[in-house]
């Protein structure tokens, strides 16, 4: 399928306004939008939300692939992050009045509560205290939603991901759009960056994160295979010995990322400092797949992963699809691909 793309980014803004549970984020996190075109100092963010669950505010920053600034995105949405900062649950209150109003609300937690749709458990004077709470400590969520994500971005993002504070949570959603049979059909997807690797990379020590620890060799995630259940212990064997097999044979270099309570197996490029996919033991066996370093280093391997598995093959995603032998053999076939490219 071909990208159809979106006519602007206010194309994009209302689809998220209208429909925010379209976006894929880590926790799932109900949102309600209180805010759009915000003003924040001298800028306005695109939309404001806030989680129903946690009180957390949300700022969300749209860009196109053609708008040429899109680079700026994580410098506006981190600006306004630090201005809601300095604001607290009356001040930010007053900012988002006139959305309020428009919208028939006459609160934040009164739009949560709408958001929330008629869960008994919700409680508007709880969720306030949790708003204000959130809003004390700096406890912000800030998503960065692009139709295209170039690469030195998503480094990027991985960067600021490990090295910010557990205060605020950034996010990176690529929302691809195809039509199909004249329906538009979306598609967006969390990017989750190969963080442990590029931290090192980009703050230029190659030590490891106090996130996380970069070891050389496959040993501490074949250790890790025994601390899941039992069921899921076969599969990651299966994917242990598949990545051995590329190191053998010269088409990786074995790298294990070691973080609180997850193992991650990175078959690098050799002389690379990346790979096409990585493997996870999260409680679980999981392949996630790098699309932007395939497209780079084994496009025709590309084309037929496209074609067996659609959608699937993402910036940072987990596969959904069945890890069979066929899978296995077209992400090898990648790593030949690449290697016989530079031969």
């Amino acid at each position: 399928m071909t990208a159809a793309g979106f006519v602007s980014e206010a194309d994009l803004h209302d689809l998220i306004e209208q429909t925010p549970t379209m976006l894929p984020l880590a926790g799932t996190p109900r949102l309600a939008i209180v805010g759009k075109e915000v003003r924040c100092g001298r800028e306005r963010a695109d939309l404001l939300a806030v989680e129903v669950e946690t009180g957390r505010p949300v700022v969300i920053e749209v860009k196109l692939a053609s708008n040429t600034d899109r680079r700026r995105s994580l410098t506006q949405v981190l600006g306004y992050a630090a201005f809601l900062r300095r604001l607290d649950g009356d001040g930010l209150h007053t900012v988002l009045r006139g959305y309020l109003d428009q919208h028939g609300y006459t609160s934040v937690a009164n739009a949560a509560k709408a958001a929330a749709e008629a869960d008994p458990s919700f409680d508007e004077d709880a969720f306030q205290a949790q708003f204000e709470d959130a809003l004390a400590d700096g406890r912000l969520r800030a998503v960065v939603v692009l139709d295209e994500a170039p690469t030195d971005l998503v480094d990027l993002v991985g960067y600021l991901q490990d090295v910010t504070s557990d205060r605020l949570t950034l996010d990176l959603v690529v929302v691809t759009a195809y039509e199909v049979a004249g329906q538009r059909i979306l598609v967006p997807q969390l990017v989750e960056p190969d963080r442990t690797q590029l931290t090192a990379e980009l703050a230029g020590t190659g030590k490891p994160s106090t996130a996380s620890e970069v070891v050389r060799g496959s040993d501490p995630f074949e250790a890790s295979i025994g601390t899941v259940a039992l069921e899921h212990q076969p599969l990651l064997r299966r994917l242990l010995e598949w990545a051995q097999g590329l190191e053998r044979e010269g088409l990786a270099t074995l790298f294990t990322s070691i973080g609180k309570g997850r193992w991650v197996l990175n078959p690098r490029l050799p002389g690379q400092a990346r790979g096409m996919v990585s493997i996870w033991n999260e409680n679980g066996p999981y392949l996630s797949p790098y699309r932007t370093v395939l497209d780079q280093e084994a496009p025709a391997t590309l084309a037929k992963l496209d074609a067996t598995v659609p959608n699937e093959i993402g910036r940072g995603n987990y596969i959904k699809a069945q890890y069979d032998e066929d899978l296995l053999r077209l992400l090898r076939e990648a790593y030949v691909e690449a290697r016989d490219s530079r031969a």
